[in-house]
């Protein structure tokens, strides 16, 4: 995943069949002299092994990494978590994640709010009411008002336990051949959505016919619209020629529970479950802020790409699509919890005065601007780094053997491990010693579908010393680390695709101009 600004988060990760593999993260935990805790044995010296935990996550492990840092620092290493992935991505997938721990399959399990009004907690889908929570600082008064733990308590019927609320992206609507800014623009359409009765009733309101798709979207055949975040349009590719993005009409957000399933919650210590649910609370202004830069960054990659119109709703039209939606209303208020959320929520609102969140206008970055002395990059270099540098997440793609073509404008890159080879080329400008980088492509061998996709742009500063080149982050820019982690080495100062990786070379004519 591309780094934002001057981060170590390099190459976004998507939903791919890699993650069906588990992957074992040591990032939370408990100790004897914890300020929430901790199990000791007799004599009161600390436990020698950690707890392990075991979390169901259909979403990838993202969510759970951000966690992860949180409850080590409060527990200092004392309980593991470990990720499975949820084998069953289809249409009902959170469902079927729910069900998967009320089985007992695994301790905790991460789902949407929208999927619980099947499990008998209607208060809980009531923060996915259409056009309620239309901001990002709403979302999160929301999350960490006192409105969150009726909605968990909600969980103990289905014989489970509730320990947080975290956020997610807002999702607003992507019309295939025209804008959907008002009811008009939804009637007759099949809309593409995700679990959720309330998405589900608040597209038929609009006059649309909701069609339920899998986790992975990956394709908009026979759809003339879709809600999804910004993000999963632009990793999904979803941007088709001539389609529209809705800047401001924001739907719901896709907010997510973290419950344990009885069992754990019987072999977890009140300490260790109070630890969970404190990480949880603590990491949401974190995760607020990463869903707007990730959401900010799609947008501007999807803009470079030119292939979506950025379209904004009048007030009017904004106005005529809450009022589409009155029937939703009624009916989630029907539920007295559900009514009290929407109550809740809209008195937040008032208080919080904030306007809905908003995409920018779509405009293309210019060439980077003068940085210190010009330096000639033309050429062919190589890089070989270590699982160190893919970032937290420690993604394949984002390490190893890495060959750079730099050629009059163009670009080519190839990066290779044991498990991965994938390839990226685009265009590229230099000014000074400042270089910008433009994707058009990029793929290969990506178990964790995280090679470089069209439209992602990034920005260095570099000094060279003989056949030395070393990269440096540029403030308020994208500089992802995992291509600056080393010094680069000229192997050539001709542009020769020879030195690209064989096992996975990018497209014949990647440096055509």
């Amino acid at each position: 995943m591309p780094g934002r600004r001057d981060t170590a988060y390099v190459r976004r990760m998507t939903r791919s069949p890699a993650l069906r593999i588990a992957v074992a993260l040591t990032i939370l935990a408990m100790s004897a002299g914890c300020a929430i805790g901790g199990g000791e044995r007799v004599g009161g010296e600390p436990d020698a092994d950690p707890e392990v935990v075991i979390v169901l996550d259909p979403f990838g492990a993202q969510a759970i990494t951000t966690l992860a840092s949180e409850v080590s620092r409060l527990s200092e290493d004392r309980l593991e978590i470990r990720t499975v992935p949820a084998e069953n991505l289809g249409a009902d997938y959170e469902s079927a994640t729910i069900r998967d721990i009320q089985d007992g399959r695994a301790d905790l399990g991460l789902v949407g709010t929208r999927a619980w009004d099947g499990f008998g907690a209607p208060a809980l889908t009531a923060l996915g009411a259409p056009f309620l929570v239309d901001s990002y600082p709403l979302q999160e008064e929301v999350i960490t008002s006192g409105l969150t733990e009726p909605m968990l308590d909600e969980l103990q019927s289905s014989g489970l336990v509730g320990l947080g609320i975290l956020p997610g992206p807002l999702r607003r609507p992507l019309g295939v051949t025209g804008r959907l800014a008002a009811p008009d623009d939804f009637q007759g359409l099949t809309i593409g959505t995700q679990q959720s009765n309330v998405a589900d009733a608040a597209l038929r309101a609009l006059g649309a016919h909701p069609e339920r798709l899998p986790l992975d979207v990956t394709s908009l055949d026979g759809l003339g619209g879709l809600e999804f975040q910004v993000a999963g349009i632009e990793n999904g590719r979803l941007d088709a020629d001539g389609s529209h993005l809705m800047t401001n009409v924001n739907l719901w957000p896709r907010t997510l529970v973290l419950f344990a399933g009885d069992q754990a919650s019987d072999r977890l210590s009140p300490s260790q479950l109070e630890i969970l649910r404190t990480a949880a609370a603590n990491v949401v202004p974190e995760m607020i802020a990463a869903e707007r830069a990730l959401e900010e960054e799609a947008a501007a990659n999807l803009c470079r790409k030119a292939h979506t119109t950025f379209d904004a709703a009048t007030t009017p039209e904004l106005r005529a699509l809450r009022r589409a939606v009155e029937p939703v209303y009624a009916d989630l208020e029907r539920d007295a919890g559900a009514r009290t959320v929407i109550e809740g929520i809209e008195q937040l609102k008032e208080e919080l005065g904030e306007p809905p969140s908003e995409i920018a206008a779509c405009s293309p970055p210019s060439d980077p601007q003068p940085s210190g002395v010009a330096i000639e990059i033309n050429g062919t270099w190589t890089m070989d780094t270590d699982i160190s540098a893919a970032g937290p997440d420690s993604l394949d793609e984002n390490w190893g053997h890495w060959v750079f073509v730099f050629d009059r404008g163009r670009f080519a890159i190839t990066q290779e491990n044991e498990t991965s080879c994938t390839w990226g080329y685009g265009t590229y400008a230099v000014n000074g010693s400042r270089t910008s980088w433009t994707f058009e492509d990029g793929g290969g061998i990506a178990p964790n579908n995280a090679a470089n996709r069209p439209g992602e742009h990034f920005v260095f500063d570099f000094s060279g010393y003989r056949d030395t080149l070393t990269l440096a982050p540029v403030e308020g820019e994208i500089s992802p680390v995992n291509f600056r982690a080393e010094p680069w080495r000229r192997v050539s100062e001709t542009a020769s695709t020879k030195h690209l990786s064989t096992r996975c070379p990018p497209p014949p004519g990647a440096l055509d101009p």
